[in-house]
């Protein structure tokens, strides 16, 4: 590990949280697809894993909310984990470069959509019934390709929910996600502890970055917030079709 490159990786992870902070997701992909330019993949993953999970905690707690959340939407997060083992068993079999992509036109596809100011709305009786069709289809997608924010993104974007609980949603599916993949790339010794211990001066700049990129996102009004989800939607979708 080299000066210029540890202030990269800092560099990277700064700017990563301030987004993550200022939008409520977008970390890890963001981070992943700049630090893969200089640093095999893998490494980049076990950088990347705990500053994600405090990205997220930092995230839950300036968005408040989390009653709320948990009493609308636990079969949304909990059926999530269920499809989560089920896309890692794909992960494993077989080569899901072209599901990354597919994924990643479908993603650009929605976004556009959306800030295009298109949106599908979703009437709240029929929540109970998608909330856990929902978290499954989310589980197997993150599982089988990496991305954890499809369909439960737009399916959040569809109801009638405040920006906070939104954030708050979607940051408790990151975090039990990201959880379930730690321990998965524990269990086929896929982390590289090395990194994780050289890089753990990260988590600074993530906090810091987190932190400001909330004050930030307190004063977005809830319109523009929404059009610049959809624009970090295309964007996502755009790293997933390069990568």
């Amino acid at each position: 590990m080299d000066d210029s490159q540890f202030i990269f990786v800092l560099i990277a992870l700064s700017f990563s949280a301030f987004i993550k902070g200022s939008l409520g997701l977008g970390f890890s992909t963001i981070c992943l697809a700049i630090l893969a330019n200089i640093i095999e993949l893998k490494t980049a993953i076990s950088i990347v894993v705990l500053p994600s999970l405090l990205s997220n905690l930092i995230v839950m707690l300036q968005a408040g909310n989390l009653r709320i959340s948990l009493n609308r939407f636990y079969l949304l997060i909990l059926c999530a984990l269920p499809g989560m083992l089920i896309g890692l068993q794909v992960l494993r079999m077989d080569d899901t470069q072209f599901s990354i992509q597919v994924l990643g036109a479908v993603l650009i596809v929605y976004g556009l959509w959306g800030w295009f100011n298109h949106r599908f709305e979703i009437q709240h009786e029929l929540e109970k019934t998608l909330n856990p069709i929902v978290g499954v289809f989310t589980g197997v997608i993150n599982g089988a390709t990496g991305s954890q924010i499809f369909p439960i993104m737009p399916y959040l974007l569809s109801l009638t929910i405040s920006k906070d609980v939104l954030v708050q949603t979607i940051n408790l599916s990151f975090t039990l996600n990201s959880l379930v993949m730690l321990g998965f790339l524990v269990s086929i010794d896929q982390l590289d502890t090395g990194s994780i211990l050289n890089y753990s001066l990260g988590i600074v700049p993530v906090a810091i970055g987190v932190w400001l990129g909330g004050k930030l996102r307190s004063r977005i009004p809830e319109k523009s917030f929404k059009r610049l989800v959809m624009l970090l939607i295309v964007t996502l979708g755009a790293v997933l079709l390069y990568r």
